[in-house]
């Protein structure tokens, strides 16, 4: 065999074995490119997701408060449908005292060091609640003293809108007593009395003296 042709075989062959190699080597490290990258997302994803729970947490937080301090406020919105958001109603110099406000309130993450620029949109919903006869929550008696309270938060990923949420239960836990001695109101409440008054309810058959007395039938 002539040593020319055959050098120039051998030399074919190395090049063909050379491009063999890149393309799996190109191979192999395209995978490994695209595998780093899901799992960056997927890390990014669910860091985004523990923050959007924790935010949803502070506010449910807020509105226990909130149930605890002015109950009347949350049980005038419990329609189910309206975004409510908590705004600062008083400052001093010792505290700051929050309310119900309606629509939705923007929270910001930013980081120069990561490279972290991000916005959550937080609100809830107030919901009435209903007891069955045995007194648990569902399908019943509406119950004037426990409100169900959702709170949602969204974000924007990768150019999908991202939504969690997290409820829980308020109650009215503090009452006040307040003494009466005039009638001298009307007679046709029958919704719950959230505050003093000199309104009342009448059934037929109750009667009612100068002195504040009743008589039921």
């Amino acid at each position: 065999m002539n040593l020319e042709n055959y050098v120039r075989s051998d030399k074919g062959q190395s090049v063909f074995e050379v491009l063999i190699a890149v393309a799996i080597a190109t191979l192999i490290v395209g995978s490994a490119v695209t595998a780093t990258i899901v799992s960056l997302r997927s890390g990014v994803g669910a860091t985004n997701s523990q923050k959007a729970y924790a935010i949803a947490g502070e506010t449910l937080n807020n509105v226990r408060s909130i149930a605890e301090s002015n109950w009347a406020d949350l049980y005038a919105g419990r329609d189910g449908t309206t975004q409510y958001r908590l705004a600062v109603v008083s400052t001093s110099t010792t505290s700051t005292i929050l309310g119900v406000a309606t629509g939705t309130e923007v929270v910001s993450f930013t980081s120069t060091s990561t490279g972290e620029n991000i916005n959550y949109t937080r609100w809830f919903i107030i919901d009435d609640v209903q007891r069955d006869v045995y007194n648990w929550i569902g399908v019943g008696q509406a119950d004037p003293t426990t409100l169900k309270i959702t709170a949602y938060v969204s974000w924007a990923l990768n150019d999908t809108t991202n939504t969690i949420d997290l409820a829980t239960y308020v109650s009215k836990i503090r009452t006040r007593s307040v003494g009466f001695d005039s009638w001298s109101g009307s007679s046709g409440v029958t919704t719950p009395v959230t505050g003093p008054t000199t309104d009342y309810y009448s059934s037929t058959g109750t009667t009612i003296n100068a002195s504040g007395d009743i008589t039921l039938p």
